[in-house]
């Protein structure tokens, strides 16, 4: 089992930060990141860890990761809705049908795990709706439709339901999911709609 992403979410601060400025390009580069963000224990080891998994010293992206670990409260002060995250006293939005929910979470998931991602949201939330049109059954009932649909239950069965798929019994769909990084975008979800 993976461990659970730092609690004050400086790491995963400073990786969507640098996506949004355009330093992290690559799927590879994220996956590093990613690597880092698990690894880390403190500023120092997450530089190291940044390095080991392929991030070199001279490159833009550690010279802004180093810059935001120096100073995190200053650029979580700037940056608070390029990092998606509510203004203090802002109400949450839902996080049904949400569009904002991919923008979220895009900075930690490679090209195809987006794809996998988006598919996997969306079927959750049609299984919200009281109906909705399954071509091969016509109108079907949603499956969560009677739950109670606030925040903190809807994330709750949606972190239950992306744990089932990415642990899942079938071997064809773990394989769909492997290195689908669930822990670091259920941290992100729960920060930015609870």
């Amino acid at each position: 089992m993976a461990e659970q992403p730092s609690s004050d979410f400086v790491f995963i601060d400073a990786l969507l930060l640098a996506y949004r400025h355009g330093c992290v390009r690559r799927d590879e580069q994220k996956a590093s990141l990613l690597a880092a963000t698990r690894a880390a224990k403190d500023a120092l080891t997450f530089m190291t860890a940044i390095e080991k998994f392929g991030v070199g010293r001279h490159t833009a992206l550690y010279t802004f990761i180093g810059k935001f670990l120096s100073s995190p409260s200053y650029y979580r002060a700037q940056y608070s809705v390029m990092l998606g995250l509510r203004r203090e006293g802002e109400p949450a939005e839902s996080f049904l049908h949400n569009q904002r929910v991919l923008f979220l979470v895009e900075p930690v998931l490679t090209a195809r795990q987006q794809d996998l991602f988006y598919n996997t949201y969306w079927w959750f939330c049609n299984n919200h709706r009281p109906t909705y049109f399954d071509s091969k059954k016509e109108f079907r009932k949603g499956i969560y439709a009677t739950e109670p649909q606030d925040n903190v239950s809807t994330l709750q069965r949606f972190e239950d339901y992306l744990l089932r798929l990415v642990n899942h019994s079938s071997q064809r769909i773990r394989e769909r999911y492997e290195g689908f990084p669930a822990d670091i975008v259920l941290a992100i979800l729960k920060r930015a709609f609870t």
